[in-house]
């Protein structure tokens, strides 16, 4: 049995937000403040029976509560009616027991399973926090609190009140909901839920060094934890090491405690005089209470040892990202061994903040890669791991299938399975899924996104956006783009167009720069003397604008890609650029648009022809690093002023 789904409504960002959780590994992603933390912290808290207090409410959901209030204190609203329109705070489970033995014993699942329908095979728990005070009360509390005792208290007074006093008005209501009829519904325990799921949570905040004082969460204190397990819940692979070493401080204790007992007692009574005591009356002892096991649990600390002379560093001379992964590794073996010790059947919950803080890129790649295979190692128990990062290697290593997008809207977060882009777009999902791979862009977690040619694009756009900047082009915002999170993809302009439905999925503001790649007979010429494009991501752009992209033969017209309209650049949440006429030329590239707009720089006189701009040089990349350091002054040609000034005026939140 697995978790299939979590629903969230009325929690901070998390109005009316649903979660695919994959049977395995669950991989959340997303630009800064879309929820990531707040939703672990949710899940956590209501499987603890944790209480919310009013700062988890959602701040566009606070008026229409203190307005239902009122309503209901000025006689507008009765009871009944105030509760049912009242937004409560609510997490859903939903549990898919389908590969199941129906015969087999479902366990902590068992008491949340309330249909007699043999073929459902879901169960539904839902968690809310509901309102625990009658009408009575509620009243109370409310005019109470006024100055007389008796007046109606105003909107900021009811808002005031409920920042004091949230949590004494509402309380964790746990409920088995039949999948067949939401209706009927079981109240359960606190205990029912987690014994269902044992949780646990790595958070992005980790204790890693070593010197100085020791805290529960250091890697010393988990090493020394080894002490306190008892034999038979210790892993069989260290088990025989563990009782060998308890033996040994055992004999070790009773000898040392025997010979210094032995030798202060002597001490004590040899410094005593004046008779006492005698022969006839008890002797002097001295007790000692040592204990060595609780020294080497005090004093427990990591070092690392060379191979050749065994000389010994301390931990803080080891890196960080070492240290982070060992310590996981300590407390995913943990973890694991306390669900090994339950005896009913249950659906253990991990949950990993950000696992690739101080890792370098390589070892993120690797923890990502080999972390299911870890658990699966340590514990036979099924385990369902969420993890959130901010890290391309860790998002592109794993499949698509495992990730889910968090996008934030107006209406608080959603969560975007990306299993659902590769099933509707099967003939350009790998292409996508293989190029985030091999380039390890952070897609993922930008706010905007440009797609550009190639080398020239990718070492000029980020000087132009500042050039543009700086000449007040971008002043409509108040946040202006070299501000805003953009990420720069070189994909080319053959193969844009395919990412043009990923980032309508994402929700991405997305600007393409591309060239106009003029062509005649299929020869690449100059733009005058051309009468189509080669370029796949223009044609695609053409045929999507007049509603023939089924027909491969239909061939694009040049005049019409030149004459095309502003307002028919933009398709959705993309937006397109090529080379425009400037000056009385048009480039064919980047790179002779350029040279067309910078003609003094270039040494070009009168009459410039597009011979006269036509690049002939060997290196793109030696074009656009001469360009910057020779001539900082350069003219940036118009369809990319177009473009960034576009970019800069999509809203990131809609």
């Amino acid at each position: 049995m697995n978790l299939s789904k979590i629903r969230i409504k009325n929690y901070r960002l998390l109005t009316d937000a649903e979660l695919d959780i994959d049977d395995n590994t669950t991989l959340i992603v997303g630009r800064n403040n879309t929820a990531k933390t707040s939703l672990i912290n949710c899940i956590s808290n209501v499987i603890q029976g944790k209480p919310f207090s009013y700062d988890d409410y959602p701040l566009e959901k606070r008026n229409d509560l203190s307005s239902l209030i009122l309503q209901l204190l000025e006689g507008r609203l009765t009871y009944n009616e105030f509760c049912k329109r009242l937004p409560l705070i609510s997490v859903e489970f939903i549990v898919d027991y389908s590969l199941e033995n129906p015969e087999a014993n479902l366990g902590s699942l068992s008491p949340f399973i309330i249909d007699i329908d043999v073929d459902t095979t879901i169960a539904i728990l839902r968690v809310e926090y509901r309102l625990k005070a009658d009408e009575t009360s509620l009243r109370k509390f409310f005019v109470s609190s006024s100055e007389d005792g008796a007046t109606l208290p105003s909107a900021e007074d009811i808002k005031r009140l409920l920042t004091d006093k949230f949590t004494s008005l509402f309380e964790l209501v746990i409920l088995a909901v039949n999948p067949a009829n939401p209706d009927e519904t079981q109240v359960k325990s606190q205990n029912e839920l987690s014994d269902l799921f044992p949780i646990y949570q790595i958070p992005a905040e980790r204790v890693l060094g070593e010197d100085g004082a020791q805290n529960n969460s250091s890697l010393g204190a988990l090493i020394s934890s080894y002490f306190d397990i008892s034999e038979n819940e210790l892993d069989s692979k260290i088990a025989e090491e563990v009782i060998s070493l308890r033996k040994m401080i055992e004999t070790a204790n009773q000898e040392v405690q025997k010979k210094s007992n032995t030798l202060l007692s002597k001490v004590v009574n040899d410094a005593i005089g004046f008779g006492y005591p005698n022969g006839e009356e008890l002797q002097l002892a001295v007790a000692t209470q040592l204990k060595i096991d609780e020294q080497i649990k005090n004093q427990t600390k990591l070092t690392y040892v060379s191979k050749g002379s065994q000389e010994s560093l301390p931990s803080s001379h080891n890196g960080l990202g070492y240290k982070n992964l060992i310590k996981m590794e300590f407390l995913l073996a943990a973890f694991a061994k306390e669900v090994e010790t339950g005896s009913v059947a249950c659906i253990p919950l991990l949950f990993i903040e950000e696992p690739e803080s101080h890792m370098h890129p390589q070892m993120q790649h690797s923890f990502a890669d080999y972390l299911e295979t870890f658990l699966g190692k340590i514990t036979s128990i099924h385990i369902q791991t969420c993890l959130t990062t901010h890290s391309a290697h860790i998002a592109n290593t794993l499949d698509f299938s495992k990730i889910r997008y968090a996008q934030k809207t107006n209406k608080g977060v959603i969560y975007k399975n990306l299993q659902e882009f590769v099933e509707e777009n099967v003939d350009n999902s790998a292409f996508i899924k293989k190029y985030l791979t091999l380039s390890r862009c952070d897609l993922f977690f930008a706010d905007k996104a440009i797609l550009v040619e190639g080398a020239s694009e990718r070492l000029l756009i980020p000087d132009m956006i500042e050039k543009c900047s700086v000449t007040g082009l971008f002043d409509s915002k108040t946040y202006k783009l070299p501000a805003q999170y953009y990420t720069l993809i070189e994909v080319g302009g053959a193969y844009s167009y395919l990412f043009i439905p990923f980032m309508e999925f994402l929700g991405i503001p997305c600007l393409i720069i591309t060239d106009i790649d003029s062509v005649s007979d299929n020869r690449s010429v100059a733009v005058s003397k051309g009468d189509s494009t080669s370029n796949a991501t223009i044609k695609w752009w053409m045929k999507t604008c007049n509603g023939i992209t089924n027909d491969k033969t239909k061939k694009i017209n040049l005049k019409d890609v030149i004459s095309l309209q502003q307002e028919k650049k933009t398709i959705g949440k993309c937006h397109i650029e090529y080379q425009t006429e400037e000056d009385g030329l048009c480039g064919h590239s980047l790179e002779e648009a350029i040279r067309n707009v910078n003609r003094t720089y270039y040494g070009l006189t009168s009459p410039v022809t597009e011979t006269s701009i036509a690049f002939t040089g060997k290196s793109k990349t030696d074009f656009a690093l001469s360009l910057i350091q020779d001539n900082p002054n350069y003219r940036i040609p118009q369809y990319i002023k177009d473009g960034l000034v576009w970019l800069n005026e999509q809203s990131v939140v809609e």
